[in-house]
């Protein structure tokens, strides 16, 4: 059976891997989830974009087909 030291030694060692935990999460929510969801933003710019240009160029073939 572990003595009490050891136990505190133990118990030391989690905290601190805890303390490591925390700060890696903290880096994520304020770094990392920032800069996806501008990659994110920036995505749905384009990709609304491309539909407005491919509904124009629909539009435009409905309006030769049906106006010759």
């Amino acid at each position: 059976m572990k003595n009490v030291q050891e136990l505190n030694l133990e118990m030391e060692r989690v905290k601190g891997d805890i303390r490591l935990i925390r700060q890696s999460i903290e880096i994520i929510e304020t770094n990392h989830l920032t800069h996806i969801e501008r990659d994110i933003a920036s995505i749905r710019k384009v990709m609304w974009t491309v539909g407005i240009m491919v509904l124009g160029q629909f539009i435009i073939v409905i309006k030769d087909l049906l106006l010759p």
